[in-house]
């Protein structure tokens, strides 16, 4: 067996093993350099990814090389050419001389399709650096096991912008501190280097600013304004779906930043294959570099970021009442601080201490809202059809494309899950189909589950968005 068969047998049982948006991540452009002597010498594309497989890898990689062939003892993790990094840090070091070289910065001002230019009063880099939250920094973010890779990302990205991974995606649900660990490189980029030009921007914002510059014949200037800077971030981008002119607008924004080794930094509620009527070749650019996910945080990383922020606000809450809190507030980290919130200004309020009986008092109405609440039905399925962007025509027809088909499937195995609906009254909402096919779909999305991360992440959203 050849290095090239051994590695492609291996990755096809590792495929098995992780997370697809794992694997797409950390497997991607690796083979095996060479093997002597029982020793597989592996060929990593970059030092963020060496670093990841040596550290959280190598043994299950190690098991998997040694079951197709025994005489393996032992593996090893090497960088791919330093010279195809050399011409990268040339090619940046080129964009660079030439932005210094650059005259002074010039603002668009003038009105019609016929804009005047005139120097910029304040620097641009001081005016896009007002579109970070200071508060919003790498020191003030919990790291836990459900958010550690994309942390690792953002810390990579920040001390290397352009270099490490381009574009960088961070996707994760509702509240669990994707916009804080976006707006943290941009502030940690800005603390190293003062004078980076770094634009963060929500995609509501890219959209209104597009659509106002189109009807007041302003998008060269509209253009200059997202494409003139060092470090691009763009929040939410799931909210452009549907949206074609502002997704052919991003589309080309970002090809003008990456051919110039412009960091692209951006972030959605699901990973980019799993946003409904997103442009594929925009699909395919921001699937192109790093893609990392943010979990649900477990028990221990809640306890860590409650703990730290009633310290950061000088509460004397005591460790009974914060374990509480942690344990009973599951869902994301913004409900974990706002109850957090609640029990501190109760307390201040009414001179109170902050014992696990009085926490248990203040949270009461909360918890039970939110144990004892249910949904119907119809809001199951308008959710998802929602979600998935199509008409409930369309996700409880005849169809049986297949974009249409896995949201039909996961809204079926929502309806049993979350409602403990029949088999036979499932079939019904879906045009009359027969109860086997919707305990094939249940079975179905119950497997996928076992291995398949980003499933899970679609279905804690949806679940989110039910129980809100």
């Amino acid at each position: 067996m050849t290095d090239e068969q051994l590695w492609k047998a291996a990755l096809g049982q590792l495929e098995l093993k992780v997370s697809q948006g794992n694997f797409l991540t950390w497997f991607k452009s690796t083979k095996i350099q060479h093997r002597q002597g029982g020793k597989v010498v592996i060929e990593t594309p970059s030092a963020f990814t060496f670093e990841w497989l040596s550290k959280k890898y190598k043994m299950p990689i190690l098991e998997t090389l040694q079951g197709l062939d025994a005489s393996i003892i032992n593996i090893d993790f090497t960088i791919s050419s330093a010279t195809a990094r050399q011409r990268v840090l040339k090619k940046n070091f080129r964009v660079m001389a030439h932005k210094v070289a650059k005259k002074a910065p010039t603002e668009i001002i003038g009105e019609g399709n016929k804009p005047a230019v005139a120097p910029i009063a304040d620097s641009q880099a001081q005016r896009l650096a007002k579109t970070l939250n200071p508060k919003y920094v790498f020191d003030t973010y919990v790291v836990g096991p459900s958010n550690e890779m994309a942390h690792a990302a953002c810390r990579a990205v920040a001390s290397k912008p352009g270099e490490a991974y381009n574009p960088l995606f961070i996707y994760g649900g509702v509240g669990l501190g994707k916009t804080h660990l976006l707006q943290a490189v941009g502030n940690e980029i800005l603390k190293n280097t003062p004078s980076a030009r770094v634009l963060y921007a929500s995609s509501e914002k890219f959209i209104n600013e597009f659509v106002q510059s189109i009807k007041e014949r302003r998008t060269q200037a509209f253009k200059q304004y997202y494409r003139e800077v060092d470090v691009l971030i763009i929040d939410d981008v799931q909210f452009m779906a549907g949206k074609g002119k502002t997704q052919e607008e991003l589309f080309h924004t970002f090809n003008a930043l990456h051919s110039q080794n412009i960091q692209v930094i951006l972030s959605s509620d699901r990973s980019p294959r799993a946003i409904p009527t997103l442009e594929e070749r925009l699909r395919s650019r921001l699937s192109g570099g790093m893609i990392a996910d943010i979990k649900q945080p477990d028990y221990e990383t809640r306890l860590a970021i409650i703990s730290s922020k009633a310290e950061k606000l000088g509460s004397t809450i005591d460790d009974e009442s914060l374990a509480y809190i942690a344990k009973n507030i599951q869902k994301n980290v913004r409900e974990l601080e706002g109850a957090l919130n609640r029990v501190i200004a109760h307390c201040e309020l009414s001179n109170s201490k902050a014992s696990l009986e009085y926490t248990k008092k203040i949270l009461e109405g909360i918890l039970e809202q939110s144990n004892q609440k249910t949904i119907d039905s119809k809001s199951v399925l308008e959710v998802v059809s929602l979600y998935y962007n199509m008409s409930l025509d369309d996700l409880c027809g005849k169809s049986r494309k297949k974009e249409i088909v896995r949201p039909r499937q996961i809204a079926m195995y929502l309806l049993r899950k979350e409602n403990r609906v029949s088999f036979p009254t499932i079939g019904d909402y879906f045009g009359g189909r027969d109860h086997t096919t919707a305990m094939h779909a249940c079975e179905k999305i119950e497997k996928l589950l076992e291995h398949d991360e980003e499933l899970l992440q679609e279905l804690n959203f949806i679940r989110e968005r039910l129980y809100a």
